[in-house]
């Protein structure tokens, strides 16, 4: 009985991969080239001083992780911390944690999609960078500093998108158990979409109403093509 459940749940899962998460990675990957035609047309782009500190930060990390820097029991610190998290945010009752260099564990009685994939979408040491900076501002003044916890967060984001990439290169349990397509849409989604925040946050090329307008081209573009691949399809099957 378990197990047809588990299945059936897969099935649904993979359901709303094809029909909801890969039309919106669709959508969201097109909002984003469209934004960034808009950075570089604007000509401020290379001269930002908050877009360079983030590339700055993150390219600083990625020069490190090629060289053979990478500490991953932080990585495992982080991945089973943010597990725990989560399932504290759905009110569960974490009873163990473990954490080594061959990799860790979290123990609760609650599990749902979201505690399992949290690690792979969720940049707890850039969350944290957020939460330090702000604390930090009732007592100092940063407003004119700015860059450097945008340097942080380049740095941070690059640690998490370089241990995420290179661990779903290997068989992941977090992964396999909810479904290889329904868990790589979902945290390529997730990841993608605070990244384009950012963007629009630290551009002054671009505000709010440039995302709205680039979602609802970038959904009007996928409609088109679907339809046009529709009517192809429909040709070439008579």
């Amino acid at each position: 009985m378990a197990t047809a459940q588990k299945a059936s749940a897969k099935w649904l899962k993979w359901c709303v991969a094809v029909a909801l998460l890969l039309p919106l990675c669709a959508v969201w990957t097109l909002a984003a080239w469209r934004l960034g035609r808009v950075m570089l047309m604007g000509g401020e782009t290379t001269r930002n001083p908050l877009l360079l500190s983030f590339a700055g930060g993150a390219l600083a990390w990625w020069i490190c992780f090629t060289a053979g820097i990478k500490p991953v029991r932080l990585y495992v610190l982080g991945h089973e911390l943010t597990h725990a998290i989560w399932a504290w945010l759905f009110w569960g009752r974490v009873t163990a944690l473990k954490v080594g260099l061959e990799g860790g564990y979290v123990r609760t009685d609650r599990v749902n999609f979201w505690i399992s994939l949290a690690p792979y979408f969720f940049p707890l040491y850039s969350v944290l960078a957020v939460w330090l900076w702000w604390l930090a501002g009732f007592w100092v003044n940063l407003g004119g500093q700015l860059w450097v916890l945008l340097a942080v967060l380049g740095l941070t984001w690059g640690f998490h998108i370089s241990f995420t990439v290179m661990m779903l290169g290997r068989v992941q349990p977090d992964i396999s158990g909810e479904g290889w397509l329904f868990s790589l849409s979902l945290i390529y989604l997730m990841n993608l979409i605070p990244l384009v925040l950012l963007l629009v946050f630290v551009s002054p090329e671009l505000r709010a109403h440039d995302l709205g307008r680039a979602l609802v081209w970038a959904a009007g573009w996928l409609r088109h093509a679907a339809i046009q691949g529709a009517a192809l399809a429909r040709d070439v099957l008579r």
